[in-house]
């Protein structure tokens, strides 16, 4: 898991990938070191570098991306309990 000044990832990410263009979109649970805080960040990642664009999804592929995020357990209980209860 990668590890940088900014931040650490906590969790392997969820991914969903293009292979024809070599672009993935990825949900990662990252510990941010300024202030200690859990975050989740969306993120669209080409070639094996962060990207910096916005990340846009159909609804098909960010289900498949937040598929994958629930699998690899980038949500906590608590968050996954709320989304559950809005829905």
């Amino acid at each position: 898991m990668r590890d940088t000044e900014y931040a650490r990832e906590l969790r392997e990410p969820g991914v969903m990938k293009w292979p024809s263009s070599g672009s993935e979109a990825r949900i990662e649970k990252l510990l941010i070191k300024e202030t200690g805080e859990e975050e989740i960040r969306f993120s669209w990642w080409k070639d094996g570098k962060l990207a910096i664009r916005p990340l846009d999804l159909s609804e098909h592929d960010l289900i498949t991306l937040f598929s994958d995020a629930l699998a690899k357990e980038v949500f906590s209980e608590d968050f996954k309990s709320k989304l559950k209860s809005m829905l």
